[in-house]
Order: C-alpha cells, then structure tokens, then sequence
C-alpha cells in the first residue's frame, strides 16, 4: 500500500490566533492535500471547538495562549466531548515552564513543541507521522531555517 494511502481523507484541525503564525501553519499543512489530507484553520478556541465537533479531525495543533478560551480549557473541553475525548492533540505554546507541559500531559496531549525552537518542515515530519500511526521520537537536532520565521524546541510528552 502506498504511504499516501494510508493518510488519504485524514483530517488535522488547526488552532493558533497569531495571524503570521497561522498562515505560516495553514500554507505548510495545505502542501499536504496532495496526499489527500483535510485542513482546518480556525483563529480561537471557540471556533476550534466548533470544527471538531463537525468534521472530528484526526489531529489537532492547538496553541496556548488564546482569546477567550486557552488551549488548556479547550483540551478540557475536547476529553469530555463524546467522540473527541482520544482525538491526538500537538500543543504548539511559546511557554516553555515545566508546568506547562505537565499540565499539557496531564490532559492527555501528545507532544509539546515550542514554536521558538522548530521549523515549520519538523511540525509537518511529525504531523505526518503521528497521521501514519508511527510513534513520534524526538529529532535528533531541531535545525533552523530563518526562511521559515518557525523555530523551536520539541518536548514529547
């Protein structure tokens, strides 16, 4: 079976308010349609949680620090609506304190990554993987790329 079957019609919901960011992360997941993935970018948590109730993604990126709503009382929402409560969920924060990413744990996300720290190309590898049901691993070094205006460090939880 072709690998890109494998991911064909997956769908990866994505939450980030800061404009530049967003469609930094929109324009690098889009290049994945060509493998047949579904994007959704929304601009806060309110709108995010209305898109996963409708389309169910199988993967949520969801940023910290949001209007109204943050990314930690969206995941508490999400682990309690029926049929979202295992969805996989990437946190991508600036914050970068240890009780953070307990707290990101501890409410079930995936990874923590710290937009500081990672390129855009090393969001979508693990996007990728985690859509092919591959265990994720830490890269061996997070590598910059300026051209990107992405970079950070990884945390795997």
């Amino acid at each position: 079976m072709d690998t890109k079957d494998t991911i064909k019609g997956k769908k990866i919901l994505i939450i980030e308010d800061d404009r530049l960011l967003h469609n930094l992360l929109a324009d690098k997941m889009m290049q994945l349609r060509e493998k047949g993935i579904e994007v959704y970018p929304t601009m806060n948590a309110e709108e995010g949680m209305a898109k996963a109730v409708e389309v169910h993604p199988d993967l949520i990126l969801l940023d910290i620090v949001l209007p109204g709503m943050t990314g930690f009382e969206f995941l508490e929402r999400l682990r309690k609506e029926a049929g979202l409560e295992k969805t996989p969920v990437i946190i991508l924060s600036n914050l970068n304190a240890d009780t953070d990413k307990e707290r990101a744990r501890s409410l079930g996300a995936l990874a923590y990554l710290v937009k500081a720290n990672l390129s855009l190309s090393e969001i979508s590898k693990t996007v990728e993987s985690v859509l092919h049901g591959q265990q994720i691993t830490p890269p061996k070094e997070a590598q910059s790329d300026a051209r990107q205006m992405l970079t950070g460090s990884l945390v795997y939880l």
